[in-house]
């Protein structure tokens, strides 16, 4: 059953890779001149990584009900899911401020002609720039995953869910105390 389990799990991992690798290919950077005729392909580009997100989620849901999830593989899995998942929410994230920082260029430029204000330009592209950075985490979760599980190979690189929770809690805390002037 084990043999079932990892080719399963090594066909899910396929599946994934090739969405997510779908969906990078799909964000370009936004488009030069009108900030109201970028702002359409980067509303797309935000569903894209919407959709690939949801069917994380969907994944994990399916998969954590199932008998997969009692298995070392299935505990793997769903380990890789949940870390491609917060990265491609990371990404969502990013392509959500350049989407506003579209809104604010084209709104903080009503005339035709006006340049668009640096900060805001700016701003567009770094957002953009950050959610593809997001996404090459999501398909190396997927990935290595693949690489790894050649014969004869037992252990695994990827942290545990409960090594990274450990670690955390070693770090002391998620942010940095903010010290006033």
């Amino acid at each position: 059953m084990s043999q079932s389990h990892d080719a399963f799990v090594h066909a899910r991992l396929t599946t994934w890779q090739r969405r997510i690798n779908e969906t990078v290919a799909g964000l370009l950077p936004p488009q030069t001149g009108s900030a109201q005729a970028a702002l359409v392909p980067v509303l797309d580009q935000l569903v894209a990584v919407y959709n690939l997100s949801s069917g994380l989620v969907a994944d994990l849901r399916q998969s954590t009900d199932s008998s997969l999830a009692e298995t070392d593989a299935g505990r793997e899995y769903l380990t890789q899911l949940a870390t491609a998942l917060a990265h491609s929410n990371r990404a969502a994230t990013h392509l959500s401020t350049t989407v506003i920082g579209l809104a604010d260029a084209h709104r903080l430029t009503p005339r035709p002609g006006t340049a668009t204000p640096v900060e805001s330009q700016l701003g567009i592209i770094l957002g953009h720039a950050a959610a593809l950075r997001s996404l090459q985490p999501a398909l190396e979760a997927v990935t290595n995953a693949l690489a790894e599980a050649q014969p004869g190979s037992a252990s695994s690189l990827m942290p545990t869910v409960s090594e990274q929770h450990r670690r955390a809690a070693d770090a002391g805390g998620a942010h940095p105390a903010r010290r006033r002037p």
